[in-house]
């Protein structure tokens, strides 16, 4: 009986769930160690999104809303934004792109660089940009249109080595190898 997605494991099981978690954690305090250090908000990678785009092309879709959520709250309570508006932003974008997920190999890098530049630009334009319009810009020198086009295409441009960590991390030892 075969796969409904290419390049599936049997299971993606909660060790990987943790794994993944546990490496979103590390990338939200990296990327917010380099916003600082930059010094300008919302110019940075989004790779709480490529997390959780792996996830939904491993996994079933309501393993796919937990991670949305745990990885958005990481994003949310380190980023120091208002909680809730990335796990809201990464539940919507994963449910529309969940049903996709078998209609391409999405871990070609020549596939998966556009797709995600075209998921975070677009999350950010029809997701984000109407909530912080209401709730208020993250400050004064936030101009979102650059900010949007540079964190989405840094996040693009990341999200194959980050598939290559995530594959290498949740990789299963076949017990056929010895």
């Amino acid at each position: 009986m075969g796969t409904l997605y290419p390049a599936a494991p049997p299971v993606f099981g909660p060790r990987e769930f943790l794994k993944v978690a546990a490496c979103g954690l590390i990338l939200v305090i990296i990327q917010g160690a380099l916003t600082a250090l930059v010094g300008f908000p919302g110019y940075g990678p989004e790779w709480v999104l490529v997390l959780a785009l792996y996830v939904a092309l491993r996994s079933e879709l309501w393993v796919t809303a937990l991670a949305s959520l745990v990885l958005g709250f990481f994003r949310d309570a380190l980023g120091g934004l208002w909680l809730g508006l990335w796990p809201f932003s990464l539940m919507m974008v994963t449910w529309l792109f969940h049903p996709f997920r078998s209609r391409l190999n999405f871990f070609n890098p020549l596939v998966l660089t556009p797709l995600v530049f075209m998921l975070c630009f677009g999350g950010y334009l029809f997701v984000m940009t109407p909530v912080m319009a209401i709730l208020g810009w993250p400050g004064r020198r936030f101009n979102p249109l650059p900010a949007f086009l540079v964190s989405s295409l840094m996040t693009a441009l990341t999200a194959p080595l980050i598939f290559s960590l995530l594959d290498w991390l949740t990789r299963r030892k076949d017990p056929q190898d010895g």
